[in-house]
């Protein structure tokens, strides 16, 4: 076994903000979470976290987002990104949420983003700076003119990250299952 300080991230795709360093998950990456937690810890530079995944990426939709990278792995970027945070004394990142966007743009322009953050860094501004910086990394791309996000009306805290990143409401609609979802935007300045 490699040591974590010793790895790093095998992604070429990487967005630095003030506190976070965002790694898009290329398919690498995607398997090493998949079939080896400590190798995809490793290669992150991150310290192992026990709780993972995220509640948002749970073990098959990790396994279609692998397979839909090995298939086009061009849409790293367009897929899954770890959020990572300097923590510790010895220089190991801490992986604080996870996030991304459904796929690449479509015709229109449009790419829809989603986020989650573990419980323990929630309420610091941390899934805001992420957002910010996958909404820029997304606008960087001439072709991306619209970025849309959906979330259940009670998920205030989610509501307020959109908000704080310059997303504006849309509209409530129902869903195909019978849930109530809340449509946000920010469109390309």
């Amino acid at each position: 076994m490699t040591t974590s300080t010793q790895q790093q991230s095998s992604s070429a795709l990487e967005v630095r903000g003030p506190r976070l360093r965002l790694v898009a998950i290329d398919a690498e990456l995607a398997r090493l979470q998949v079939t080896d937690k400590d190798g995809f810890f490793a290669a992150l530079g991150a310290q192992r976290e026990p709780a993972w995944p995220p509640i948002a990426d749970d073990e098959p939709k990790l396994a279609d987002k692998l397979e839909i990278l090995n298939r086009t792995p061009e849409e790293a970027g367009w897929r899954g990104w770890v959020f990572l945070m300097g923590w510790t004394p010895d220089g190991l990142d801490r992986a604080v949420g996870v996030g991304g966007f459904h796929g690449p743009p479509d015709a229109d322009g449009q790419v829809e983003i989603g986020y989650a953050m573990q419980p323990s860094f929630r309420e610091q501004g941390l899934a805001t700076e992420a957002v910010e910086g996958l909404v820029k990394w997304a606008f960087d791309h001439p072709e991306v003119r619209n970025v849309r996000a959906q979330t259940l009306p009670h998920l205030t805290a989610s509501i307020r990250v959109l908000e704080k990143t310059g997303f504006t409401f849309v509209k409530e609609y129902t869903d195909e299952s019978g849930d109530t979802l809340c449509l946000f935007e920010r469109k390309r300045d």
